[in-house]
């Protein structure tokens, strides 16, 4: 009996059966975070004011939670009005646009995110032409976000820039190739931020979300049906309806399982939804209470010391969360 489990042929097959054994289990904690690419893990969303709404983001998380209530889902999104990944901004802005490079390293060295989402770009053209100097700095922006999130040990998915639509803003779009910025945006800055779009999509080893291609062709499919209809009333914020759609493409992208109605029937559903409700509550309160902790400067300088009072209101709702998920199950 000793001699056989001494014999050199028993030893291969026991290294052999043990080198299989972690593989399999290495291959399917793998396969695991490829099917939940935001759960079970620190989440952190940067963005510009779109972002700092925050309704595409509610969406995201209810969706979630609804779908896959055993998960663990840990999202911290803190994006900033007006903000940019290339520092650029205009002359006559009333302050100069902030610069996620700014904050970044604090909120990536204080939250220790695993996964980062970053939509940028609406406010790095400036609305105006293009520009290759504006262009280049947008470039620059985005590679240094990489190396910096990579730098953490996170992974990086990237969101193109959504749309701008002129027709709301007709008085006030203007034809000129200078700088004129926000107030009189450049009629055909959506071009713009489809060239911005494009080129993140060539970026290779990285994963980008295309929202400026999928929302444009539902703007355009709605337009056929009402002309004079759009879901960014101002030309460049997205409405609810606008916010839906963002969630829906970056969830096809991610859960494809995840099925999801029109934005009509779906929004009207929850709206008295008590998991949307509170989740959308949480979100609120967590956002505002880590974009402050972490701080920024626009006008003022920003900037909280303590964030425990956010975590208990937190905490407290994620316990009427849970109560409301259990039920489901």
């Amino acid at each position: 009996m000793h001699e056989f489990y001494a014999n050199p042929l028993f030893m291969k097959l026991k290294s052999f059966a043990l080198v299989f054994l972690i593989t399999f289990i290495f291959s399917c904690t793998n396969t695991n975070k490829m099917l939940y690419p935001l759960h079970e893990k620190k989440v952190l969303i940067l963005g510009n004011s779109i972002t700092q709404d925050g309704r595409y983001v509610d969406f995201i998380e209810y969706y979630l939670r609804k779908n896959h209530p055993e998960k663990k889902l840990d999202i911290i999104s803190i994006g900033l009005s007006s903000e940019t990944v290339s520092g650029n901004s205009e002359p006559d802005h009333a302050f100069p646009r902030p610069n996620v490079h700014t904050r970044l390293d604090h909120a990536l060295n204080t939250i220790k995110p695993e996964l980062v989402l970053a939509c940028y770009g609406m406010n790095d053209g400036i609305f105006s032409a293009n520009n290759p100097t504006r262009f280049d700095a947008y470039k620059e922006g985005i590679y240094e976000l990489r190396t910096k999130v990579e730098a953490q040990g996170a992974i990086l998915i990237l969101l193109t820039p959504t749309i701008f639509d002129p027709d709301p803003k007709k008085e006030n779009v203007n034809n000129s190739k200078e700088v004129i910025g926000y107030k009189q945006p450049y009629y055909k800055y959506n071009d713009v931020l489809r060239d911005y779009s494009n080129w993140l999509l060539e970026l290779k080893d990285i994963r980008v979300i295309d929202q400026h291609k999928y929302l444009d062709k539902q703007l355009i499919g709605l337009k056929k049906q009402h002309a004079d209809t759009t879901f960014i009333p101002d030309g460049v914020h997205p409405d609810q309806v606008g916010h839906f759609y963002m969630a829906k493409k970056t969830l096809k992208d991610l859960y494809p399982e995840i099925v999801i109605g029109d934005p009509v029937s779906e929004i009207k559903t929850l709206k008295t939804d008590p998991l949307f409700l509170l989740s959308s509550k949480r979100r609120a309160i967590r956002s505002n209470g880590w974009l402050e902790y972490i701080g920024y400067k626009k006008e003022k300088e920003v900037k909280s010391d303590d964030i425990s009072a956010t975590q208990a209101k937190v905490e407290a709702l994620d316990g009427k969360i849970d109560k409301i998920l259990k039920k489901s199950k």
